[in-house]
């Protein structure tokens, strides 16, 4: 079954989505298991002595070399000094197409065929330098069919997926990830100039109102250090002994950290969390409480919701004009960053009895980008195949459909509780005939009738007899009046 293929490519994790065609139906974007046990890999590149590349749990598994490891490289992408690795100088767009290319080949090996289009959902302070830095760099590789796409505007296009947003509707998404947070404000535009449109399907018509607001803050590698920090005050003996030149020392440190931000996300979902502080010399248990976390975390999650409010402000709307607001990312799971931006929200509301926009966080949030990467691989495909259809039609002849033909499914039937949705006009199903070639239509040649023919000869013969007594009496013009010269000049004299 064709399918496509979206990957969010975050500053500390990698996940995919894959979204298969069913004749003329896409089904509903999956979750692509990178990892052994979650759904997403770390964003981590390790060189290898032979010059190949190591990415995800493999590299993290050999990270007691950093020298030969490198992670946090989308953050270096733009810059003009490349960075070391394996002692080589590697550009960071390289290992940002190494990365997207590893995961188009993990899914490429589970399907037995490439996929027909990928989608990269990327940091939203991504400009036009960057992004082409990264096409250029994916093309080196072999990559052309890909697009890139913010991943604020993939959240937006998962979550109009699932819920209905009214034409000329407007939603906030506010995505934190490991590095820093984003908050747009985007609005649906009315379906019917879907004509008008270069994509078919449910994120199309979105548009952002005014630009991405980003801060390094929230961010989920803050939040994870402020777990770490507990810890370090609790083993600080232990800590102290750590010696960073020990290559296990710095694995423990590794795992240690890992703990941390499992540790933040189970809080999530319970109020009480253990786990092992795996150091060398003195191991460990270390317990963290729900209150504890949130008390120590709330001054950094404070920052999202202001943002929030102030780039809903920037757009000249009201947080009353929204329908929803989305919120999405690792750190989003915190039920009490829900709670401060509900509060935020209804304080900027005037009317007392009125609660604001629902705030909504999916299941997953942390994998909420890659399935709208998945969602827009489709309606890109959608629409080439859309303006291939087109030119392949002919304004000679007409289709005419047969009457046992099922009627086509329209676009109005991409509900919420679908488990497949039509975008475009997809011409793989098999039942539906191909595409008929163009028809040359040559003038035919008609033959006189002999009436119309004999006046045509009559015609042409009188003009030659013309054209020939024309010639006759100049020449004899010509002669009369050599003679005829000398006789006038005697005469005069």
């Amino acid at each position: 079954m064709p399918y496509v293929l979206g990957v969010h490519l975050g500053t500390t994790t990698t996940s995919a989505a894959v979204m298969g065609r069913n004749g003329g139906r896409w089904t509903t974007p999956v979750p692509f298991p990178l990892g052994t046990t979650r759904p997403e890999v770390p964003s981590l590149v390790r060189r290898s002595p032979d010059g190949g590349y190591l990415v995800g749990e493999a590299a993290a598994q050999r990270a007691e070399a950093p020298e030969w490891t490198c992670s946090h490289f989308v953050t270096s992408l733009g810059e003009d000094a490349p960075l070391l690795l394996g002692g080589e100088f590697v550009p960071a767009q390289r290992l940002v197409a190494t990365v997207v290319e590893w995961v188009a080949d993990q899914v490429t090996h589970r399907h037995g065929y490439p996929p027909e289009h990928i989608v990269v959902a990327h940091n939203c302070w991504w400009g036009p330098h960057r992004t082409h830095l990264v096409y250029r760099a994916l093309a080196e590789l072999g990559i052309t069919d890909v697009t890139l796409l913010p991943e604020t505007l993939a959240v937006a296009v998962d979550y109009v997926s699932k819920q209905t947003v009214a034409d000329g509707g407007t939603i906030a998404v506010g995505n934190t990830g490991a590095s820093g947070s984003g908050v747009a404000v985007l609005r649906r535009h009315e379906q019917s100039t879907s004509a008008d449109l270069s994509a078919r399907g449910p994120g199309s018509g979105l548009e952002p109102l005014g630009p991405t607001v980003e801060a390094e803050t929230p961010a989920g590698a803050e939040l994870d250090e402020l777990v770490l920090e507990r810890v370090r005050t609790e083993f600080a003996d232990s800590f102290a002994r750590l010696d960073p030149a020990d290559p296990g020392h710095r694995a423990a440190a590794a795992r240690l950290r890992a703990e941390c931000t499992r540790a933040r996300e189970e809080l999530s979902h319970r109020e009480l969390t253990r786990f092992s502080v795996p150091l060398p010399d003195e191991p460990g248990e270390f317990e963290l409480t729900r209150g504890g976390y949130e008390r120590m975390a709330r001054a950094h999650l404070e920052w999202l919701p202001e943002m929030l409010v102030q780039t809903v402000q920037s757009v000249s709307l009201a947080p009353e004009d929204l329908e929803a607001v989305v919120l999405a990312g690792g750190p989003a799971r915190t039920p009490l960053l829900r709670e401060l931006v509900r509060q935020r929200l209804h304080e900027r509301v005037p009317a007392p009895d009125t609660s604001g926009p629902p705030v909504r966080v999916d299941a997953s949030p942390e994998l909420v980008a890659a399935r709208g990467a998945a969602f827009r691989a489709a309606e890109v495909l959608s629409a080439a195949t859309d303006r291939a259809a087109a030119g392949a039609e002919t304004s000679v002849l007409m289709r005419v459909r047969d009457p046992g033909e099922d009627n086509p499914v329209t676009e109005n039937e991409y509900g919420v509780d679908s488990t497949e949705a039509v975008i475009g006009n997809a011409s793989a199903d098999p039942t539906v005939p191909p595409p008929r070639p163009p028809v040359e239509v040559e003038p035919m040649s008609v033959e006189p009738t002999p009436t119309k023919k004999s006046f045509k000869i009559l015609k042409l013969t009188l003009a030659a007899l013309l054209i020939a007594f024309g010639l006759v009496m100049t020449f004899v013009q010509g002669f009369g009046g050599q003679s005829a010269g000398p006789g006038i000049v005697q005469q005069a004299k």
